[in-house]
């Protein structure tokens, strides 16, 4: 009985870490032309009082969803922008609250003419949200995608020292 609680703790383990790991592996991707165009999109959203909260470049496989978990402030405004692919077909974000409500769903149906999809949100409480992301692609598994989430400037978080 002893053996087989320890050996769910550590297949447990390793799963946890294997995930995590792959996780990781996803973020940094390089796009030179995606990152620059992030790089103007903050710098607009800077321009009307807004700060960097999150902000990640990431690989996708075509299809796979990406979710992301975020606490987010009730009250407080954020614009989430998600940044695909030109060579994608489809753009998918998805949007849920802590107890796996829809909030939103948007899609780009060609992105080679509009790569990029902003959503406002102010949420009613504060909880951890969950963004789901993917992208469609043909021929290649693997694209790059950008994910930034602005907040008004000088806003403290709950959880943040002082």
């Amino acid at each position: 009985m002893i053996y087989r609680g320890l050996l769910f703790t550590i297949i447990s383990i390793f799963a946890f870490c294997t995930s995590s790991y792959s996780q990781h592996e996803k973020l940094g991707c390089r796009d030179k032309n995606m990152r620059i165009q992030a790089e103007q999109a903050k710098q607009d959203f800077k321009a009307q009082g807004l700060e960097i909260f999150k902000d990640a470049m990431i690989t996708m496989s075509s299809k796979d969803p990406f979710p992301i978990a975020v606490q987010l402030t009730e009250k407080q405004l954020y614009q989430i922008l998600f940044i695909g692919s030109t060579s994608a077909t489809k753009l998918y974000f998805e949007l849920f609250d802590g107890k796996d409500q829809k909030i939103a769903e948007k899609t780009i149906d060609d992105p080679s003419r509009n790569n990029f999809m902003i959503y406002s949100f102010i949420p009613s409480k504060s909880d951890v949200y969950l963004i789901i992301l993917s992208q469609k692609t043909k021929g290649k598994k693997e694209v790059c995608g950008s994910l930034t989430i602005m907040q008004k400037a000088n806003v403290k978080q709950e959880n943040t020292p002082d």
